[in-house]
Formats: C-alpha cells, sequence, structure tokens
C-alpha cells in the first residue's frame, strides 16, 4: 500500500525573514592623517577602540597616537554611543592635480545679468590679467557652462565647471594645467563687471599637486567615502583657508560633521566666520590658543566627547555647552573680547569660566548637539522606511492601511528621539503646521511630534502607477538645553 504524502492536506512553507538596513552609526569619528603608518601592508584605513592600536600601528610618538588619545580620553566617549575611530592616512602616491578653486557658496545664476563680465586672474606665476568672459546665457545649466568659458578664458588656461542647478550652482574654476606649478591667484576687477564677487573668489590663491604628492584632505575622504562607514570626521593639521573652505563646502553635501580648530586668533573674524556667512554648519570651528598641535588635540577631544550619544538609549542627549575635555586646562590667551568674537563667529572656545575650564558654545552658526542630532533624526528615519518597505516577503498595499504601517515606522524613530531627549512635548509656536491644525498642536503638546500623510485618495493617477507613497510630514519639537539663566533677587529689610 502507497502513503500518500500529507501535502495534500497541510503544506507548510518556511519564509526566511528579510534582511533590512542597519542604522547608520553616528559615533564613528575618522581622522585623516598625513603620517605614513609603519607596517607597509595597512591598507586605506584601520579600525580602533583604543589607543593601543593605534600606538602598535603608527609609533607612540606619533600625531595619531597623541590625538587618539585625546579622543578615548573623554567621559564619556564614541565608544558610549557604539562607535569607533578610523584611521585614513592620505595618499601619497597620487597622480598630479590642477590649481582648483571652489564657490564659497551655491550661486543663484539666474541673478547674473549683466553683460560684460570678467575675472581678473594670475595664472601659473604669470602677471595678473582681467580676462573677458561677457554675457551669460542661462537657458540652462550646460548653456551657462559653455558662456562662462569664454574663448579668452580658455585662451589664458582657465575653465570653469559648474553643477547642481541654475537657481543654486556649484562653481569651480581649474587651470587646464596640472602639478606643483598649477597656480590660480584671483584679485579684484578694476573694469567690468567683476564674477568673481558672486562666486565668492576674491582673494583665492590656490597650487595643484605634483604626482606623488601628499593626497588632498577631500580627496582621502571621498576615496574611503564608500569602503568604510564614518559620521564624524578630524584632521591632524590646521588646514589653509583654501583647503578647508573646500572641504567645508564638500560636507555640508554629506550627512557628516567635520570638527576644525585652530589656535590663531585671526581665524574667529576670518576663515570661521566666512565658513558661518556661509552657512556650512556641518563645519564645526573650535579655537585653543596654546599653541596649533593644542588646537589640533582640542578638536579631536571635542569630537570624542562630542559623538558619544547612544541614540537607543534613554535621556543620552547631551549639549556641548559648559562641558568639561579631558586633558585641557582653560585657555589661558582667552579674554573677554575674544570670547565675544567667538560667539559672534558661532566658534566653540575652552574659557576659564568662574575659575575653571568649561566648553562654552554661542549657537550663532546652530549648537553643535542640533546639527548632529539632527543628522542622525534624519538618517534613522530613512532606514525605518526603507527597512519598512524592504523587510516584507510580500508587498505593502497602496492603501490607507499601507500607510498607517509606514507611519508607524517613522514614529518608532520618532517616539525614540523623545526617549533620548532630542525632543520633547511643547508648545507649537510655528505657523506652520500639518493636516488639523489642532491635532498638530495637540500632538506636540503630549508627545512632542506629530505626523501626518497626504490622503491615497488625493495622490495623482500618476504617483499611483509609480507606486510612489504620498507625501509624510513630520513635527518635532526640539527639546533644547538651558544655557544660561538671569535671576533676579528682590530683597526687603
Amino acid at each position: 500500500m502507497s502513503i500518500l504524502s500529507i501535502d495534500n492536506v497541510i503544506t507548510v512553507t518556511l519564509q526566511s525573514a528579510l534582511k533590512g538596513l542597519a542604522d547608520v552609526n553616528t559615533s564613528v569619528l575618522a581622522l585623516i592623517t598625513q603620517e605614513v603608518p609603519i607596517s607597509a601592508s595597512y591598507g586605506d584605513y584601520g579600525i580602533y577602540k583604543s589607543p593601543g592600536g593605534v600606538a602598535t600601528d603608527f609609533g607612540s610618538n606619533s600625531d595619531a597616537y597623541r590625538i587618539a588619545q585625546k579622543v578615548f580620553g573623554q567621559t564619556p566617549n564614541i565608544l558610549s554611543g557604539g562607535g569607533y575611530l578610523v584611521i585614513i592616512p592620505r595618499d601619497a602616491s597620487g597622480v598630479a592635480t590642477a590649481a582648483t578653486i571652489l564657490s564659497a557658496s551655491a550661486v543663484n545664476l539666474l541673478a547674473l545679468t549683466a553683460s560684460d563680465y570678467k575675472i581678473k586672474a594670475a595664472i601659473d606665476g604669470g602677471v595678473a590679467a582681467e580676462i573677458a568672459i561677457g554675457e551669460l546665457d542661462l537657458t540652462s545649466l550646460e548653456a551657462a557652462e559653455v558662456s562662462l568659458n569664454s574663448y579668452a578664458l580658455e585662451t589664458a588656461g582657465l575653465v570653469f565647471e559648474l553643477s547642481g542647478s541654475l537657481a543654486s550652482a556649484n562653481v569651480v574654476l581649474k587651470s587646464a594645467t596640472t602639478g606643483a606649478a598649477s597656480a590660480i591667484v584671483i584679485s579684484a576687477c578694476t573694469t567690468g563687471t567683476d564674477i568673481a564677487v558672486p562666486f565668492g573668489m576674491i582673494g583665492a590663491d590656490v597650487t595643484g599637486a605634483a604626482a606623488g604628492s601628499l593626497e588632498r584632505i577631500k580627496d582621502a575622504i571621498l576615496r574611503v567615502y564608500e569602503t568604510v562607514p564614518f559620521f564624524g570626521i578630524i584632521l591632524d593639521e590646521q588646514p589653509t583657508d583654501a583647503i578647508l573652505t573646500e572641504l567645508a563646502a564638500m560636507i555640508q553635501t554629506m550627512d557628516k560633521l567635520i570638527v576644525v580648530g585652530s589656535s590663531d586668533s585671526a581665524d574667529i573674524q576670518a576663515i570661521f566666520t566666512d565658513l558661518k556667512d556661509a552657512g556650512y554648519t556641518h563645519t564645526r570651528c573650535v579655537y585653543y590658543s596654546l599653541s596649533a598641535d593644542d588646537a589640533v588635540d582640542f578638536a579631536a577631544a571635542y569630537a570624542g566627547r562630542g559623538f558619544c550619544i547612544n541614540f537607543s538609549g534613554s535621556n543620552t542627549a547631551h549639549t556641548m555647552h559648559l562641558k568639561d575635555i579631558t586633558g585641557f586646562v582653560a585657555d589661558t590667551g582667552m579674554t573677554q573680547t575674544l570670547l565675544t568674537k567667538c560667539m559672534n563667529a558661532g566658534v566653540d572656545s575652552y574659557p576659564n569660566i568662574g575659575g575653571i575650564g568649561k566648553c562654552f558654545i554661542s549657537g550663532v552658526n546652530m549648537f553643535f548637539d542640533q546639527i548632529y542630532t539632527r543628522l542622525a533624526f534624519k538618517l534613522r528615519l530613512q532606514i525605518a522606511g526603507f527597512n519598512y518597505l524592504a523587510t516584507t516577503n510580500t508587498k505593502i498595499p497602496q492603501t490607507e492601511e499601507g500607510m498607517s504601517g509606514l507611519k508607524g515606522a517613522l514614529r518608532k524613530v520618532c517616539a525614540a528621539f523623545v526617549r533620548n531627549g532630542v525632543f520633547a512635548p511643547g508648545t507649537w509656536n510655528s505657523s506652520t503646521t500639518y493636516g488639523d491644525p489642532e491635532d498638530h498642536i495637540a500632538n506636540i503638546a503630549a508627545v512632542g511630534f506629530y505626523i501626518y500623510g497626504d490622503s491615497i485618495a488625493d495622490q495623482s493617477q500618476a504617483d499611483r502607477e509609480l507606486r510612489i507613497a504620498p507625501s509624510i510630514y513630520i513635527a518635532a519639537k526640539d527639546s533644547g538645553a538651558i544655557h544660561s539663566s538671569d535671576v533676579l533677587v528682590n530683597v526687603e529689610a
């Protein structure tokens, strides 16, 4: 007698859970170093959870080891957030590069309506001369680039490159030559309309690099960008104004933060103020006057203390204002005048407050914790939304039920950021509200955030056919932080 399979009655299929993405680790700190590792087989980067490994790979007298000590010496530090230190040596075998100038910020090309544009440049060590460009063709970004690169400009040995859009263009000016002799110095025109003014290039003085010279900092970052994850960036040097401006422009387009230090008080009202005015909030500038090495170390220690938040924890959010930086005494060169300059420029410092050293932050270009926590929030929302869509074995229906699930995934992130102290219930003071204003205001007051989604029934047929979800809007109330207080005392006899 044959025995038939019970599949004729009951069928069981085992399905494995689909993999999602892990949250971005916003406590991973990268050190871009000029130093060469001891081992020739080091590779593009090394990962460290203590200074000891850095001493092994770079030597106990190295700058990398000294900086690692400052990072890990803080309490708490990047390990508290589940992070680690990535050290990325700059390559010294690169090809020759051209002298390159970046616009100080994105440029609205549509506002450039003159017909007599010029630029004054000294190229490759030559005499400065005014170069005619003329009127710009603003019918498209490509047309604008062509018109910028006039016959006179190309003949002189320069070329403009544009990216972005006509209303917000990133402008790059390059020399046609490469190597250490490649150089561009921009000065102000005395005739015509100076196009270097809206491009923020007046006074730029840059050179290229010879073959085999040290890789540029930004190129080192881009080289490993997709190889090893990191969020914060520190350096083992004080970069020149041109290099720092170039770095800040690039970092602003990334979900990353860089901390740079200076011991030169002139930088406060110069390059640091320029970065603040350009809106480069992802570049955090700190001042410590004792020496150049101390300023570099202070930036590293500040980052080690700053990037410590465990966003999965409870009440783990912090502000850097009035925090102690282990291993540093109060800046003996800090005066009230310098402190005021730092506050006006959004530069963080370490003055003597009441007899002890404390971080002092004005928030003029936003507070460090605001930029840090909001980037972390953005990244976690992206991951939560992706994982909700990517870990289903069937599909998320394009219905209100499906939208409810998607909003639920985002709601968990919002709740976590209330739990860790980034957001908190409060009064909504903005005139911008989503959905029913009363619901918006009531949710902010009750839980600290509000999520609203457009109706499935109201979306266009084109979006429906492309399987695009209706827009989702999130409002959240920053918990803020108390940094100072005024007290009035009325004593009656």
